[in-house]
């Protein structure tokens, strides 16, 4: 069940990740990885849903879901194809596209992940606008556990602030969290959680992925919330999210919802 509550917090942090409630600034414009796909890879299947993408800082941002459409379990790669606002194509460092792969580097049959891009303007032959996203190949992985979201919240922490003679009560982060549950009778090695943020508009604006491994989380999660999840563990996850750093929209429209994919890491 989804609750939403308007809270007051005192302190915030710039943009953190958490487990079990510990906290730790992360970078609030990370993104997925820019690789070429392998020689060795086949075709991608692949459906594309809730693709957003726009220019902030001199780079173009660009991020969606990416739906895999085969019936095995693979590693995706996509391909970012620029047009300008009139509709025509651009080139990138001189080429047609750009290759990048999404964060679950093991994507289960007819199941699904996330991508969050981003490349300099100044690699484009011209003024991106939109772009077109497809399936720029696939790689086929081993079966392994499936990791599904349980109970999860999104709480509005509010922040008094002087306009005038008045003292309001605005917006100034998140606290989300959700449970993740390990169904099947695997070991889930390297859990991970990509957090998806919508704006009030209902677009999807910012991804990054929760990880407990990372050395800046790391000290931060309790002993016991480390390592592997086992057969039909339950593990929380969550993040306070501040607006400092998130994309303009974000911070002018504010969070509307915000969604969560767990899945096992296998970049090892």
């Amino acid at each position: 069940m989804r609750k939403l509550i308007s809270s007051l917090f005192l302190s915030l942090i710039l943009f953190c990740s958490c487990t079990n409630g510990a906290e730790k600034q992360i970078n609030s414009l990370s993104t997925g990885s820019l690789s070429i796909p392998p020689a060795d890879t086949i075709s991608a299947q692949v459906s594309i849903v809730d693709l957003n993408c726009w220019v902030e800082q001199e780079r173009f941002f660009v991020t969606g879901i990416c739906d895999n459409l085969s019936s095995d379990w693979q590693k995706i790669w996509l391909k970012m194809s620029p047009l300008d606002a009139a509709g025509n194509p651009l080139t990138i460092n001189g080429e047609a596209s750009a290759p990048f792969a999404t964060f679950s580097e093991a994507v289960p049959p007819r199941g699904r992940t996330s991508f969050f891009a981003e490349w300099p303007l100044k690699t484009f032959s011209g003024t991106p606008d939109s772009c077109i996203i497809s399936g720029n190949g696939a790689q086929v992985l081993a079966a392994g556990p499936i990791l599904v979201t349980g109970e999860y919240s999104g709480v509005r922490a509010l922040y008094p602030e002087q306009v005038g003679d008045s003292v309001i009560s605005v917006e100034k982060a998140w606290h989300a969290n959700v449970v993740v549950e390990n169904p099947l009778n695997l070991v889930a090695t390297h859990p991970r959680v990509a957090m998806l943020l919508y704006g009030t508009d209902n677009r999807l604006w910012f991804v990054t992925v929760l990880n407990p491994e990372d050395s800046l989380q790391r000290a931060y999660v309790s002993a016991e919330r480390q390592g592997p999840m086992q057969p039909q563990e339950k593990r929380r996850f969550g993040a306070i999210i501040t607006y400092d750093n998130l994309p303009s929209a974000l911070k002018e429209n504010k969070i509307g919802r915000v969604d969560f994919q767990p899945f096992e890491s296998r970049q090892q």
